[in-house]
């Protein structure tokens, strides 16, 4: 109890220090507001709480408010107008009082202040899309901000303006992205080859849809181009499809078996031979060379579903399955008159039995761990090829066997180039399917001469060697004509030159009535396949032979060309060549030669003075 009755007073003591501490503070922050405020403003604070600053067009609005009430003269309010013009002096120092504490404010935080006043009304903004946007964006920021007696219409509109803007210059940059993508709808360089199948025996690549790109090439829509590689010694196994092929030997030899109801066929294919598979027919391809890999091009015609083709195999191995395991148990024990677990072991290839028949052969792997493409053995290949045969040699083409490109004259030759060509009216195998093939080779610096086809659209396969081609077509002024095309576009219409470099393995495309030229920078050799072939007619622009425009009457040409008629008679006899021309121009070679008797003078001339 002693000891409460000491700290008692001790607490009392503390509690009276902090009471005085606490007085002087607020005495000094009262001067300190007693400065700020006048007496007439402290009084009205007292009485009303202190309230965040309003926007002054707000305030306008409600000033004026407060004057068409007053002027209305309701008679509830019984104020005289000495309170009224009391009040609105009240106001009016309020007011400037505000403007005050708002210019005193940080920057900051008045912009901060500003910018939530704004996003009442105004939608989130997106990042900016360059640096030049930003910068202008902050720009109209700063005036907004400055100058904030302007009404919130005019901001939005700026606003959407912006916006506006912005759009379109996404939507400019994204057509000229697709304008980048479509540069050349004709073309498709090897690696646009999508891989169908590969194991280290050999490969199996198809290209992509011609019309998946542009809808220009609508009418290839049904067909598509394969490439077969394979290794010395190998074999790929027997299937049939759904689809007609016309197949090519590019490079490398071949031995093709071609299996039918009631016989079988085998021939032996050297490189430039072509053969055409029907649909339905079962096949395998052999390589029997020993150290010349294979490759085969094929154009497949689907006849189920356009554009989409199916391999059907017999077997099974680790990457397909054979057509036989989709028939059910009770369907396969009445087909094959077997059990079931006999049938599974012998065709289907269940994986136990698989490796107990392969421990007890011995084996260390079986060909259906091989996948599509397996080795065959030298004995194997003897058997295969004992009763194969040849392809036909000149004159017309058998109506099953295969047949060589260059078996028959070029229709087109000279020094600088040849140009095969087998039509539909000559080879029975292609009437039905209304298909020519052509081969053309083109030795280095040699160019084929400007033509057209008149009816036939030719899917190109580059097989050896590189140059660049270059196509005329003709370019829709408005972007929608290339997407939704009328059967006769009559807007306005540009010549448009689609050129691209050319090298083995590419594709491009000729349509129909789309002149066209070639340029060999190395000898190049180039596999047609010509689509609606029948009656078609090749038109050279150029040349001493088969040239259209030599075939003008004179006064048609004198009205067609804008120099004298002389001078257009002259300059169409000026090529000598006809379908291949030495693609270095006349005027270069000609300095060219100046060149070499300039280099000539001086070294004749002192010799001459030495003897």
């Amino acid at each position: 109890m002693a000891k409460m009755r000491v700290r008692l007073p001790m607490l009392i003591l503390l509690l009276g220090v902090v009471f005085l501490l606490a007085a002087s503070i607020g005495i000094a922050y009262g001067e300190k507001d007693f400065t700020k405020n006048p007496p007439k403003e402290r009084e009205e604070e007292e009485h009303e709480p202190r309230q965040q600053p309003r926007p002054r067009q707000q305030e306008e609005q409600e000033r004026e408010h407060r004057r068409e009430e007053k002027h209305d003269g309701e008679p509830s309010r019984g104020r005289s107008q000495s309170e009224e013009s009391q009040e609105e002096e009240h106001e009016r120092r309020r007011e400037h009082h505000r403007e005050r504490e708002q210019e005193q404010q940080p920057r900051p935080q008045r912009r901060q202040e500003e910018e939530e006043e704004e996003e009442e009304w105004q939608p989130r903004r997106q990042r900016p899309q360059s640096r030049r946007e930003e910068r202008e964006e902050r720009e109209q920021e700063q005036g907004s901000s400055s100058g904030s007696q302007r009404g919130g219409g005019d901001e939005r509109r700026q606003h959407r303006e912006r916006r506006v803007h912005r759009e379109e210059r996404e939507q400019e940059q994204d057509s000229r992205s697709d304008s980048r993508r479509q540069r050349n709808p004709y073309h498709f360089s090897s690696n646009r080859f999508q891989t169908y199948y590969r194991n280290r025996n050999g490969q199996i690549r198809v290209l992509e849809r011609f019309n998946q790109r542009t809808n220009r090439l609508e009418n290839l829509q049904n067909y598509r181009i394969i490439e077969f590689q394979s290794k010395p010694n190998t074999l790929i196994l027997p299937k049939h499809s759904d689809a007609d092929f016309i197949l090519v030997v590019l490079n490398g030899r071949a031995t093709i078996t071609i299996v039918n109801p009631d016989k079988r066929q085998v021939y032996n294919l050297e490189q430039g031979d072509a053969l055409r598979l029907p649909a339905g027919t079962t096949s395998y391809i052999l390589n029997p060379d020993d150290n010349q890999n294979l490759r085969v091009a094929k154009l497949a015609i689907p006849i189920n579903n356009p554009g989409k083709l199916y391999d059907f195999y017999p077997s099974t191995t680790k990457d397909q399955q054979s057509y036989f395991s989709g028939f059910s148990k009770n369907t396969l024990e009445a087909t094959f008159n077997t059990r079931y677990e006999e049938i599974e072991r012998v065709l289907l290839g269940d994986d136990e039995l698989q490796e107990n028949e392969k421990q007890r052969r011995g084996q260390e792997q079986s060909h259906q761990d091989e996948g599509v493409i397996v080795r065959v053995s030298k004995k194997q290949i003897q058997e295969l090829r004992k009763h194969a045969q040849s392809s036909s040699g000149e004159g017309k083409p058998s109506e099953s066997g295969p047949f060589n490109l260059r078996s028959n004259k070029p229709i087109y030759s000279n020094k600088f180039g040849n140009f095969y060509e087998i039509t539909p009216d000559i080879n029975p195998q292609f009437q039905d399917l209304n298909i020519s093939l052509t081969f053309t080779e083109i030795n280095e610096g040699a160019l084929l001469l400007p033509h057209y086809n008149s009816k036939a659209i030719f899917i190109v396969v580059v097989d050896e060697g590189e140059g660049n081609y270059e196509l005329v077509g003709i370019r829709d002024q408005q972007r929608q004509q290339d997407e939704q095309e009328e059967e006769y576009e009559q807007g306005e219409e540009e010549v448009r030159r689609y050129s691209d470099k050319l090298s083995k393995g590419d594709v491009f495309i000729i349509p129909a009535g789309h002149p066209l030229s070639i340029n060999a920078s190395s000898n190049l050799r180039l596999l047609g396949f010509g689509i609606n072939a029948n009656e078609n007619q090749r038109n050279f622009l150029a040349g001493s032979e088969d040239n259209v425009i030599k075939q003008l009457d004179r006064e048609v040409k004198e009205l067609t060309f804008p120099g004298s008629i002389e001078d257009v008679e002259r300059l169409i006899k000026n090529q000598q060549q006809s379908y291949f021309a030495n693609a270095q121009p006349q005027q270069q070679q000609q300095r060219e030669k100046e060149g070499r008797r300039g280099r000539r003078g001086p070294i004749s001339s002192i010799l001459n003075a030495l003897y």
